[in-house]
This record gives structure tokens, sequence and C-alpha cells, in this order.
């Protein structure tokens, strides 16, 4: 019996030897593959590692970091928190939840993080904090201060890994240049790591995908002829239920090369509040459900991207955008009349938009490129239109080529957590009713500002002029109301009455503000208030006023902010006064 007991005790102790080795191979394993850098496989070494021993809270730290290269600062810095205090490795974890909050786009905090190490630890990553400082502050144009810690890093660590990258930001900090661009650790590709792991990723390949739903308000005043003379007021109202949707692919980077292109489908259910009134009466008649089909509006939008570097700060590319809109729907209550059950055409519009741009100062960029926008519109075929003309059909314009073209120009300021742009336009509409031919000049000034973490709020206020080619035709002189006019074209003593040319000059000003919350960086609520006002002191007909409400939510992926710059690319600015 004893013979027995002492052989079972030592199995179980050679089980357990054998266990310990195992888990201190995983653990030695993962670190292995860390130093190859190997990453995802040092993960799932690690991993099996603590399900054993769990209270290995060093390898914990490397867990962490390991998840940091794979591109997920988040989730590493939960496990880096999660041992922060037990941890014998201080330094390293303060470390990457530095390196984590730097790729989360953070800086407040990793600043925190970096300064506490740096003025701390006079080790391996005690030398790494104190660079990192120096590169977070040079890349913020912060002189002083970058030069303040590139000079302690060469003073405590002249043989350190980063004394080459120091002594190049000591010389450019001494002729104010901020033109390079330094980075300590390397940092990990999180938006690819996000196709690569993401639950909402449909492939590892780059993409991007995007919903939101809205409401928008619209109060528009003006002034228009009365047929028993003079002008009269007008005013509408009208409401609608917002609905849009896209998918694309990219960017693909290919050496200089970047290409993207993608599918947005844009829908808007029109209604007024006397629909609204007369379906509350009776909420089981789906026949007066206020977002009816006839009043369905939606969009097809196809688009592409491409762009070149050359030279190291210059770029070109080319823009295109082909739009079918539609209205009225076969599959929503509508309306008995099978007349208005129908889907009818509104219009077709291409836009091809060629650019160059400059990139310098490592903030500013600036960027010229011609509007080459064509409308065909079924509902209106007068109002179909198109802003230039090579001047191959000598009886468009007698001939002459007439292009449209803007100049922009960007400003970052990381300082100030604020971006700003201004751009210069002028474009030509040309109709297939010439009367309606205008030329239009004008410019945006727009700020984008982080208020506060993800809270952001925007403005634009912009100016044109309008000036019509041809001048209106009228009986009265110039600058008088409009009368009804007679039938005979007779004056009242019986002679032939004789038309006044007038010249037809609209201005106008745009003022949009906005705020919007990134409930994380996959969804976002915005609400946002635009104003159009155009005015004719002469022709006071042609006076309109413009008030716009909208409320959205949008879902997108790999990011809100980055699908944004993608969808809203090139956005319409010129707002023709025909056709939005």
């Amino acid at each position: 019996m004893f013979k027995l007991t002492q052989v079972f005790g030592l199995i179980c102790l050679l089980a357990w030897s054998l266990e310990t080795a195992a888990q201190g191979s995983y653990a030695a394993a993962g670190r292995q593959k860390f130093r190859e850098k190997k990453y995802d496989e040092a993960v799932e070494l690690f991993r099996k590692h603590l399900r054993r021993t769990p209270r290995d809270y060093n390898t914990w730290n490397q867990l962490g970091a390991a998840y940091y290269h794979t591109g997920q600062p988040r989730k590493a810095l939960r496990y880096l928190k999660q041992v922060e205090r037990v941890t014998t490795e201080k330094s390293y974890n303060y470390y990457y939840q530095g390196l984590c909050y730097t790729a989360s786009e953070q800086e407040a905090k990793a600043r925190v993080y970096f300064h506490f190490i740096a003025a701390r630890f006079i080790d391996e990553f005690g030398s790494r904090a104190t660079f990192e400082m120096a590169s977070i502050e040079y890349n913020a144009r912060n002189a002083r201060r970058a030069q303040h810690w590139a000079q302690l890093y060469m003073q405590r660590y002249p043989k350190g890994v980063y004394r080459v990258q120091a002594q190049l930001m000591l010389q450019l900090l001494n002729m104010n240049d901020f033109s390079q661009k330094f980075d300590g650790m390397e940092k990990p590709d999180v938006e690819g790591a996000l196709f690569r792991y993401s639950k909402l990723s449909l492939s590892p390949s780059p993409h991007y995908w995007l919903f939101d739903i809205g409401w928008q308000y619209v109060d528009i005043a003006g002034q228009e002829p009365d047929p028993r003379g003079g002008i009269k007021e007008r005013n509408s109202q009208n409401m609608a239920a917002l609905l849009n949707g896209g998918i694309g692919v990219g960017p693909v980077k290919q050496g200089d090369v970047t290409m993207f292109g993608g599918y947005t489908y844009r829908q808007k259910w029109i209604t007024d509040a006397d629909r609204i009134d007369q379906y509350s009466e009776d909420y089981g008649d789906l026949g007066y459900f206020p977002l009816r089909g006839d009043l369905l509006e939606w969009r097809h939008q196809f688009y592409g991207d491409f762009r070149r570097e050359f030279g190291g700060n210059y770029f070109f590319g080319i823009f295109t955008r082909y739009e079918l809109a539609r209205i009225g729907s076969t599959l929503f209550p509508g309306p008995d009349d099978a007349e208005l059950q129908k889907v009818l055409k509104i219009s077709d519009t291409s836009l091809i938009i060629p650019w160059v741009g400059l990139s310098y100062l490592g903030n500013m960029r600036t960027l010229a490129y011609l509007y080459m926008r064509k409308e065909i519109n079924e509902d209106s075929p007068e109002h179909s239109n198109k802003s230039y003309d090579l001047g191959l059909d000598p009886t468009s314009q007698g001939g002459e080529p007439v292009i449209s073209f803007g100049l922009s120009h960007d400003i970052d300021l990381p300082t100030f957590k604020t971006n700003l742009n201004f751009e210069l336009f002028r474009y030509e509409f040309i109709y297939n009713d010439y009367w309606l031919d205008y030329k239009r000049s004008g410019f945006f000034l727009s700020a984008e500002h982080e208020l506060m973490p993800r809270w952001f709020v925007y403005g634009l206020g912009g100016f044109y002029r309008d000036e019509y080619i041809l001048s209106r035709l009228k009986l009265k002189p110039c600058g008088t109301q409009p009368v009804a006019t007679t039938t005979s074209g007779t004056g009242s003593d019986g002679a032939p009455t004789r038309a006044n040319e007038c010249p037809r000059t609209d201005t106008g000003t745009l003022l949009q503000a906005g705020v919007w919350w990134n409930w994380t960086q996959f969804q976002r609520f915005s609400a946002d208030i635009q104003m159009v006002e155009n005015k004719n002191p002469d022709q006071k007909e042609f006076e309109e006023s413009k008030m716009m409400l909208q409320f959205q939510y949008t879902m997108a992926f790999p990011s809100v902010k980055r699908v944004a710059r993608f969808v809203n690319r090139y956005a319409d600015t010129a707002f023709t006064k025909e056709a939005e």
C-alpha cells in the first residue's frame, strides 16, 4: 500500500512538472515569437500560458504589448491596465500604455504616461519614452518643449538607439525647420488590424461601408410675380426621412498610387405637416401614411478616385462620379392613383474633377481643380446643364471654350485641434434653355474644431455672385416690380410696347453650422443647420431664402471620420438653383 501511494505521488509530481515546463515553454516561445515580430502567434502562446498561470503579471504585460503591435491598442490597454499596480516591470507597462494612447489618438493621455516614465525611470523604456516626448512635441511644432526633450535624451542616453534622430531633430529645431516627421517606436497599422480582426469587417482587404438614418426639415421663402400685378410672397415647408447606405473598396496603395471607389444609395422620403396630421387621425390607414412612395426620392451614386504622388510633396489625381436620380416607388404605400405609383426618372449626372495639389510645411495643402459636371434632367429638359464646353460645338457660347475651376487651401492646426479650409471657385453653367445660363464666382471658409474628446463643432460661411449671360426682357423699366402684361402686347394708348433689357445679377450667402458626437469610432450623432439666401434688389422675384435643419445617426467602418472623407468628397458646393 505504501509503495502504491509513493508511485501515485511520483506520477502526480511528474505530471505537475511536465505541465509547469509546458507552461514555461509557452511563455518562452511567446517571447521568441515577439522578438521575431510574429505578434499573432505570440498572442496565442501568451494566452495559453496565462490560462494556467493567471498571476504571471509580467506576461500579461507582454500580452498587452503583443496586442498593441497587432494594431489593437484598445484591447492592449485592457490588459495593461489590469496589471499596472502589481507588475514588477512598471516602466514596460507604462510605456506601452503611452503607445496605446498615441495609437488611439489620445495624445494628451500619451503625454502624461511618457512624461511620467521619462522622469522616473533611467532604463530602456525611460529612454524610449524621452524620445517619444521629443517626437510628440516636434510634430506638434512646440519648438521649446521638443528641444528640451531632445537635449535631455542626448544627455542621458548618448549611445541610445535614437541618438541619430535626436541629433537631427536638434539641428532642425535650430533652423526652425518642422518639415520632417519623427517616430519613436514603430506605430502599428490600426486600420489594417480592423480589417483582420473586427467583427464589423467584411473582408481582410481594405474596404469601407456606411449606414445612416436621419430627419430633415426645410423652410423656403421667396417672392414671385402675381398675375394681378406686382409680386407676392411665397413660402413652403417640407420634411423628409433620410436613409443612406454605401460600400467601397480601398484605399488601395501601390507605390506612389492610391485608389478607391464605391457605391452609395441615398434615399429621401419627403412629407409635410398636413400629411402627418391627416395620418394621425387614423394610424391604421396606411394609404395615408405620411412617408408615401410617390414622394420617395432616391439616388444611386458610383464613384472612383485616383491619385499619384510625385516629387515628394506634389500630387495629381482625378475624381469621377455618376449619379442616377429617381422619384416614386411601387414597393411602399402610396396614393390610390396608379399614375402616382410609378417610378419617374429625374436626372442622370456625371462629374469629373481632375486636380493637382501641393503639400508643404507638414500641415498645409493647396489644391487646384477643374469642375466638369453634366446633368441630363428628364423631368425638365430645359434645366439640363453642364459646367464646361470644350469649344467643339460652334453654336454653343459662340464656340468659345468654357471651363469651371476652383482653388482650395487646407490648414491643420493640431495644437488647437482645428482644421481650416478656404476655397475660391468660378463655375459657369450652360443650360438647354440659354436664358438660364449664368456664371457663378465666390468663396467658402470652413472650420472644424474638436471641442472636447469626441465632440466636434463645424462652421462654414460662403458668398457667391451669379451673372446671367442674357438680360431679361421687361415691359417696365428695370428695377421696378413685375406687372401683369396684356395679351396684345400694346400699351394703354394702343401703341406697341417695347421690351427693356434688364441684366440679372444675383448675390447670395451660405451659412452652415453643425455639431457631432463620435460615440465610438464607428458611430456618430450629428445635427446641422444651413441657411442660403439669394438676393437681387432690382428684381425681387428672384429673391429666396432657404433654411434646413438635419439630424442624423451614422454607423460606418473602419471609422466614421475616414468614411465621411470618402463619401462626401467633392460634394456639389456649387449648389445650383435649379437642381440639387
